[in-house]
């Protein structure tokens, strides 16, 4: 396998995304849950998402600033993924710390939005489950399921989200919960479920670029969100799903392309 061209496929991301447009589908399809977050949580969900605005940013406009670029949006979804997927208890210093891990380590390491391979909300979440434990960040939040419908309808329209992930997350993570006896419809139902597939799993970055790339991506993510859920927590378990399914996705599409070029070698001699 050559590991020049999981990064050329990789880097290809960066065009595809801002083929498909700019950020603010993302952007619009977020106004919904975090109007209900503000209702719902007031005070201290304003401070989170404050606090992980400015930090975003800053920590954004640094790495702008070393590169020569200008700074981009695309840190005021991920603040706002952020604030919205943690639990109201979490202490604000840790808060500064899980931002910080992500956007940093997860992203900007790596060239910024784009060339990352891993959404710096995902590695935030992450790492704080793995860091904290006096807190229960696998829990996951009470997102109305509601609220994400017009970003679900933003994001397919824009093609910042493949049908096919989607179907396939849902449609695996369904089989896989009936397999173990139990009733998929609540977890099928939840908002934090749904939001983390939605805008994490399927964020066009870090997910595959080809069409069967997205149908095994999404297969893949379901099921071991299923899987993972027997030990613990469901949101805890979508987490670190997408978190593996990320890190797969180029794999599966340089798998995809080398069968396609088997294919085609076969055919055509």
């Amino acid at each position: 396998m050559s590991i020049a061209f999981l990064h050329g496929l990789h880097a290809g991301r960066l065009g595809r995304t801002a083929l498909a447009g700019s950020v603010m589908p993302a952007l619009l399809g977020l106004i919904a849950p975090a109007v209900a977050a503000l209702l719902a949580g007031g005070t201290q969900f304003a401070m989170r998402l404050l606090l992980a605005l400015v930090l975003t940013l800053a920590w954004q406009y640094v790495f702008a600033r070393i590169r020569g670029l200008g700074p981009g949006l695309d840190g005021i979804v991920t603040a706002t993924l952020i604030a919205l997927l943690v639990p109201a208890e979490a202490p604000l210093w840790q808060l500064v710390l899980g931002v910080s891990f992500g956007v940093v380590i997860a992203e900007q390491v790596f060239g910024g939005r784009g060339r990352n391979f891993v959404h710096p909300a995902v590695a935030a979440l992450a790492f704080l489950m793995f860091s904290f434990t006096d807190v229960d960040y696998r829990a996951g939040p009470d997102i109305p399921l509601a609220t994400l419908v017009p970003a679900l309808v933003l994001l397919l329209l824009s093609g910042q989200a493949s049908w096919r992930l989607l179907l396939g997350a849902f449609g695996a993570l369904a089989l896989a919960v009936w397999a173990q006896g139990n009733d998929p419809s609540p977890i099928l139902l939840s908002g934090a479920i749904s939001c983390a597939i939605l805008f994490l799993a399927a964020d066009p970055v870090c997910s595959a670029s080809t069409d069967a790339g997205r149908w095994a991506q999404g297969i893949l993510t379901g099921l071991l969100i299923g899987l993972f859920s027997q030990a613990g927590s469901v949101f805890g378990a979508a987490i670190f799903a997408i978190l593996m399914s990320s890190i797969f996705a180029p794999l599966i599409d340089y798998l995809v392309v080398a069968v396609h070029v088997k294919r085609r070698a076969r055919r055509y001699g």
